[in-house]
């Protein structure tokens, strides 16, 4: 066991700056004011680029929304004017709010019409005539409505209302029940917590209309059997506890069965026929489709384990009374370790051929497919299609996206840099391969319906997102929007570096270094580990977010600040995600400390002077850090870590680390609950008391450790917030705290 310094007062990631001298000069660099802690929370800092971007189904007029104060109005770009109008101002609507965090017209979608917007809000559902500019509500009860999805054809809307599937009428208003079953622990056409979490790209949505607007396909989640956890509110005298339906790792899930109802032309629902395809513990994944013709629900099948993945097809009898078929499977997908959840196939109109995405050869690869299964191989090479299933897809743009009548098949890939993220096209037969993109940086695809035209958003390190519109064939372009107001802009800012070094096993690290704007070599400077290192992720891209204005704030204040993404996280191919299986927190941990080497080594780093500090994953490789590696950092923040796996959801921890009982060891070595005794150095720990994503106990567990121990910490909870803090007087006392 190590031996551990005399108490003493904590100031963290502070302490690292022990001599004045190596603060910044107080007078602004530059000529630039310096960041705050209270400037980090107004909104809008890092700028307030066109969102929701989509195409009209006309294919001329790409429609987004622009911020205005707490506001959002809707815009649309004309390709044939080559103008933007405003369309429908939001404060003019009268809509009631959303969320804490959303304007309602976040949450607007086209209706079919291409005249009328969808816009659930204040749990109910309104429509909003952009033409007139007037609002009418389509449901409104005291009741919550939510996931409202209009019918392809326009003249229904579907949604969730306690646990059931509802239609509405559009045009009379009249309500149907589809379903009977809902409640509590049977739900509908509603994901549970971990479902969403994990595969949803967090919406709960779990239903599909069929494209004749005849009926809909749904999952029916029974979580009866699922353990509960409380969420505790501590600040009513008399505490208030929300029970939370939480799989641990090793535990029961909820059962997962498969469902279609259908819809006459009347509006009357046919029987619920719900079946059961595969083992009782398998997972169907939450992006259920039908075939082109409405004649077969398309669907991906998990098994527990998350080792094979099959691609099956289940019949769906035209008369509505009559029971569904038997799926058959089209595509199984195997691994020796997990296979990642990719994007849904993409039938092509006819329904005979579908685009499918596997990372068969080791990486995310295009494949053109018919419906016994034989594939052709579309895209290869060592680099991915960057399409994975995972819960930022939603602001992505188009991963993937097929011009059927030109041809082409559109794509965002690493071809260029893992670091970059850039647009493709390539025919079907493998020929016209091309880089449609040419700035260096991280760009998203939207793609118009006829493929005339597309938009994409572009950044990179140095340069706030641009929103640009181009016609197919380049002779058109046009930016709607060139990040030059991002206010970020006007406050110092550190300057970047890119590092390349390489982990024990031969593979290239991407890395960053962040140094304060009048850096001096000759200066010895303290440094901040930034680290996330999950396998579901990156983070060292060439791309605005890469360098967060928290991180601007710290090399302002003196400070180098190291980002490196370790052996597991995503963006590099199967065999560098894989290594970590069964044995999170070591290969991550190994890798970082091959990224404290190289700092050590530079002479103008401080190595007695090196912090880490992350949230959630990140969280967790502070705390895998501070004990695996005891002595190397000086300091450490940990945000709402996981402490031990078992401790964490199934879907997650199991894809990775199999259950508890079949890896004992695997659990063991990577729980830092298990090694609090060998912490060293000063750490402060920061959760929300209402986490239900990380729970509260994780942490309340380590600090147990650590009092047993006699190991000095710093703990402060945040009370009601989540994994993510909303109110801004939480996020200034959280990042204060870091500093201080």
């Amino acid at each position: 066991m190590s031996t551990h310094r005399p108490r003493f007062r904590l100031r963290l990631l502070g302490a690292l700056v022990a001599a004045p001298a190596l603060l910044a000069d107080p007078s602004p660099a530059r000529g630039l004011e310096k960041l705050t802690v209270e400037k980090l929370s107004e909104p809008g800092l890092s700028g307030t680029s066109p969102t929701r971007l989509a195409w009209h189904r006309d294919g001329r007029r790409l429609t987004y929304l622009r911020a205005r104060g707490t506001e959002r109005d809707l815009y649309a770009f004309d390709t044939g004017k080559g103008e933007e109008a405003l369309l429908v101002r939001g404060s003019d609507l009268g809509l009631p709010g959303g969320t804490d965090r959303l304007h309602p017209l976040n949450f607007a979608t086209w209706m079919p019409d291409g005249r009328r917007l969808l816009v659930p809000t204040g749990d109910d559902i309104y429509l909003v005539d952009a033409e007139a500019g007037t609002t009418r509500p389509l449901v409104k009860t005291e009741a919550k409505e939510e996931l409202a999805t209009a019918s392809p054809d326009g003249k229904r809307v579907a949604f969730v209302r306690h646990s059931d599937l509802y239609v509405v009428d559009v045009k009379s208003g009249k309500e149907t029940r589809l379903t009977t079953t809902g409640s509590e622990t049977l739900l509908n056409g509603r994901l549970d917590w971990v479902y969403e979490e994990e595969l949803g790209n967090r919406s709960g949505q779990a239903f599909v209309w069929a494209p004749d607007s005849r009926a809909i396909a749904y999952l029916q989640l029974d979580q009866s059997g699922v353990d509960t956890f409380p969420i505790i509110d501590f600040l009513p005298v008399r505490n208030e506890v929300e029970w939370q339906r939480y799989p641990k790792a090793g535990t029961a899930n909820s059962v997962v069965r498969l469902g279609v109802v259908g819809i006459d032309k009347k509006g009357a629902a046919g029987p619920e026929r719900v079946v059961s395809v595969g083992a009782p513990d398998d997972y169907i994944a939450p992006q259920i489709g039908w075939t082109p013709k409405s004649r077969e629900v398309v669907f991906q099948q998990l098994n527990r384990a998350q080792n094979e993945l099959r691609l099956r097809l289940l019949p769906v009898p035209k008369k509505p009374g009559e029971p569904l078929g038997e799926p058959r499977t089209v595509i199984t997908e195997q691994s020796d370790t997990f296979v990642n959840l990719l994007l849904p196939p993409r039938f092509y109109k006819k329904g005979k051929r579908f685009l499918w995405l596997s990372e068969r050869d080791g990486f995310a690869h295009v494949q053109d497919c018919n419906l016994a299964g034989r594939c052709r191989v579309v895209t290869r090479g060592p680099w991915m299609v960057d399409a994975r299933v995972s819960f930022s897809a939603a602001g992505r743009g188009q991963a993937l996206a097929f011009d059927e009548r030109a041809g082409f098949v559109y794509f965002t890939a690493t071809r260029k840099d893992p670091r970059e993220r850039h647009v493709y096209r390539v025919r079907l037969d493998g020929t016209g391969f091309s880089r449609v993109t040419t700035e260096d940086g991280t760009h998203r695809l939207f793609l118009s319906p006829d493929g005339r035209h597309y938009a994409h958003i572009w950044s990179n390190a140095e340069s706030p997102p641009q929103l640009r519109v181009s016609s197919r064939d380049g002779t058109k372009r046009w930016t709607l929007e060139d990040g030059a107001d991002a206010p970020l802009l006007g406050f110092e800012r550190g300057t970047l570096e890119w590092v390349e070094l390489m982990a024990k096993d031969g593979s290239t690290l991407y890395a960053s270094l962040l140094k304060p704007a009048d850096f001096d070599p000759e200066k010895r400077y303290p440094v901040i580990v930034s680290v996330y290192g999950g396998p579901h992720a990156q983070t060292v891209t060439n791309s605005w977010r890469h360098v967060s204005p928290f991180r601007h704030l710290l090399a302002s204040r003196g400070f180098l600040v190291w980002q490196l993404d370790n052996r597991g996280s995503a963006g590099r191919g199967k065999a560098f995600e894989s290594g970590i299986y069964r044995r999170l927190g070591q290969l991550e941990l190994e890798d970082q400390l091959t990224g404290v080497e190289h700092l050590r080594s530079l002479p103008y780093v401080d190595p007695s002077r090196i912090g880490i500090t992350g949230g959630s994953y990140g969280g967790y490789m502070t705390l895998v850090a501070m004990t695996g590696a005891p002595g190397v950092f000086r300091s450490g923040v940990a945000g709402a870590p996981v402490t031990d796996w078992k401790h964490y959801d199934t879907i997650y921890t199991e894809r990775y680390m199999g259950t508890p009982e079949d890896n004992p060891e695997g659990y063991e070595a990577g729980s830092p609950l298990a090694k609090a005794a060998d912490l060293e150095g000063e750490l402060l720990i920061i959760h929300g008391t209402s986490d239900d994503n990380v729970h509260l106990a994780n942490t309340v567990a380590f600090a147990a450790e650590l009092i047993k121990a006699d190991r000095p910490h710093r703990l402060i909870v945040h009370p009601r917030q989540k994994h993510g803090f909303r109110t801004t007087a939480d996020r200034i006392a959280r990042d204060r705290a870091t500093l201080e």
